[in-house]
């Protein structure tokens, strides 16, 4: 079906033909002129008005995303923006014969078919703060201030003074704090101080939904488009019925202002038939599900096992939701037989699960008296404040039983297999970018269970950021003019920088990122090796 052509007038340098679409002086005017098109329902009247600016196979490429409705996938969800060089770009810079800078152009007329809402990011400058705010939004503080209380956060990063906060997995956004679940091991229990629960297994505090949306939007460290985002990552359970209501109006707001943002619910819980298809209606949120099962003895995870695993089944069945099948957590002595571990497989087998995710358990002094208090069994090992315990020798034998498991299935037809989270989003997604903590700087650690190979061949291809994005993604953490040197493994950056500083720029730049001191640490560790 053909579409009606948009008029697109442009004033001054940016009216003298094709290289409007080009890097230059015109290109913000160029960007802004587009943008005045967009329909967040409708992407591709952008595209329409970009091919009259573009000629030859430019013009062409961007015929073909029209035609081919390539900013979509045949289920109707956007493709999210930073899936676009893989996926639309790079295949039809090869079709189109398209040089370096029509390449680059082809991107940036892509780029400004989405919204950009909040205090960060254009089309011609994704990482930078704005300006000029966009029409009708007010940040709740200033810039300054919301950074400032990052630093307020805890050891994890949960900033309770603000409630985003930028932790490991990406930006946590909350609406309040506590979980009636009552899992023995949480690290966020009954009797704790402000960073816990308040004293209550409740949740409490609550934020509405366009408070939280509006807190992240204006947070100076949050991305459209790139920051991972968590919801209650840290303080509670998203599909508690209490919160649930709360929850599924956060992604709805989120899906109306075009963000394409993955979006994570890490779950204990389950959902109806009628609430995963309010999921399933989301077109721009790139949303994952990770369905926590580890075989743990109710005593110490009291969810229903039965009820998780129903809708685990029927989750994986989606066609429009990632679905993770979170292994964790794995305590040593508790959930580590060879009967627990044969069962957890069989379990994901009979589910039919594509991507899974192991992870240790975080145990520490006080989790100690909370176990004596409950008459529990303590696990068994040497724990480290903050880190997640998994023996090697526990790793080797959980793979030994997937081994057993799954002999009668041909090896690309079983599950990938992933340390990190991050990197069983980036495989279950279709591996179109790197993963995005940069865990690759050490493969020997982080890549060696069941990735797969063309996920390997992503993270090896990743490219070095250009100075420019790392520059204006330091002047958003306060530090605009510290020596940088960009290498093709890592990004050194030569100042002091905390975990979640680190994570920030990984998280933008899909590229590793080291002060100078771990550089030299890690070339140390690979010499003598």
């Amino acid at each position: 079906m053909s579409r009606p052509t948009t008029a697109l007038t442009l004033d001054g340098p940016a009216a003298a033909g094709p290289p409007a679409l080009h890097r230059g002086a015109a290109r913000s005017e160029t960007a802004h002129a587009l943008q005045s098109v967009l329909d967040i329902t409708d992407p591709y009247p952008v595209v329409d008005a970009a091919r009259q600016l573009a000629d030859g196979p430019l013009e062409r490429a961007l015929a073909d995303v029209a035609a081919g409705r390539l900013l979509h996938e045949p289920t109707g969800r956007r493709v999210p923006l930073q899936e676009l060089p893989a996926r639309t770009v790079a295949r039809l810079a090869q079709a189109h014969h398209l040089d370096a800078g029509q390449s680059e152009a082809l991107g940036f007329a892509l780029r400004c078919t989405f919204a950009w809402p909040g205090v960060v990011g254009t089309p011609d400058a994704p990482h930078a703060l704005k300006s000029v705010l966009p029409a009708g939004f007010e940040p709740i503080a200033t810039v300054e201030q919301i950074a400032a209380s990052q630093a307020t956060a805890g050891a994890d990063g949960l900033n309770t003074s603000y409630m985003i906060s930028q932790m490991k997995g990406g930006m946590s956004a909350d609406f309040g704090i506590g979980c009636p679940l009552m899992c023995a091991y949480c690290y966020r229990r009954e009797g704790d101080t402000v960073d816990g629960y308040l004293g209550s297994w409740e949740p409490a505090g609550f934020l509405e939904p366009e408070d939280v949306v509006a807190r992240l939007l204006s947070h100076p460290w949050f991305t459209p488009h790139h920051t991972p985002i968590g919801l209650h990552m840290s303080t509670s359970e998203a599909f508690l019925p209490k919160l649930w209501p709360r929850t599924w109006r956060a992604l709805q707001l989120l899906d109306e202002l075009g963000l394409t943002n993955r979006v994570s619910c890490i779950t204990k819980y389950s959902l109806s038939d009628e609430q995963i298809a309010c999921l399933e209606s989301l077109v721009h949120v790139d949303l994952d599900v990770n369905v926590c099962y580890a075989a743990m003895p109710e005593s110490i995870e009291p969810p229903n096992r039965e009820r998780r695993l129903r809708f685990l089944r029927r989750i994986l069945r989606s066609e429009r939701i990632n679905v993770l099948a979170y292994y964790r957590p794995i305590a040593e002595g508790l959930n580590t037989t060879d009967a627990h571990l044969r069962h957890v497989w069989q379990t994901f087998k009979d589910a039919g699960a594509r991507t899974v995710v192991l992870g240790g358990l975080k145990f520490a002094d006080d989790h100690v008296h909370s176990f004596m208090s409950y008459g529990l069994p303590l696990p068994t090992g040497s724990f480290t404040p903050g880190k997640k315990l998994l023996t090697a020798a526990t790793e080797a034998r959980i793979m030994a039983a997937f081994d057993e498991v799954y002999a009668d299935v041909p090896p690309e037809l079983r599950p990938a297999v992933l340390k990190r989270s991050s990197c069983g989003r980036a495989v279950e997604r279709g591996s179109h970018i790197p993963d995005y903590n940069g865990h690759y700087d050490l493969p020997a650690t982080n890549c060696r269970l069941r990735c797969p190979a063309a996920q390997h061949q992503v993270c090896a291809a990743a490219q070095p950021p250009d100075e420019q994005t790392v520059r204006q993604l330091l002047a958003r953490i306060g530090r605009p003019d510290v020596r940088v040197d960009i290498t093709s493994t890592t990004t050194v950056v030569h100042a002091p920088l905390s975990q979640f500083e680190r994570t920030f720029l990984r998280q933008n730049l899909l590229f590793p990122v080291h002060t100078a001191r771990q550089a030299a640490e890690l070339v140390a560790g690979r010499l003598t090796r």
